[in-house]
């Protein structure tokens, strides 16, 4: 009976590793052709917001490389899909024009200045770059 129950559990991870990978497919896919339809309400370069698109295209994919057990596939492309946000928020850090970004803390919220904007996400970009080479490592060391 406790195997049963074992093999169940397995198979409702794998089921929702599945929900969840095919609905961050069709959200990525959404966004990207929403993108096509309307590029003018964009505050951003096109490519940076089919970046940020295929971030959740390849955080399904990597989801379903997980279901299906395939760990090489699913490990690089978390790679993939972590290299997709560090690309985009490195470009709101260092990308050309203003940027506004809103703020807030308990009971205050406004718009926050270009160089505090910039500034948050170039210390995001950091963690994701520090992230992003540790599963570099990881993918090259396990694959040896």
């Amino acid at each position: 009976m406790r195997y049963t129950n074992n093999m169940l559990n397995a198979s409702v991870s794998r089921r929702t590793q599945l929900i969840g990978a095919v609905a961050a497919v069709a959200i990525g896919l959404l966004v990207a052709f929403m993108i096509r339809l309307h590029p003018e309400g964009l505050r951003a370069p096109a490519w940076v917001a089919y970046v940020a698109a295929s971030a959740f295209v390849l955080a399904g994919l990597c989801l379903f490389a997980g279901a299906v057990e395939m760990n090489w596939l699913q490990g690089w492309l978390g790679i993939a899909a972590t290299l997709s946000l560090f690309v985009v928020s490195l470009w709101i850090a260092l990308g050309p024009g203003e940027r506004a970004c809103s703020m807030s803390i308990p009971f205050v919220q406004s718009i926050a200045h270009d160089a505090l904007c910039r500034g948050a996400f170039g210390i995001g970009a950091l963690l994701v770059a520090l992230f992003l080479g540790l599963l570099v490592r990881r993918a090259i060391t396990s694959g040896s």
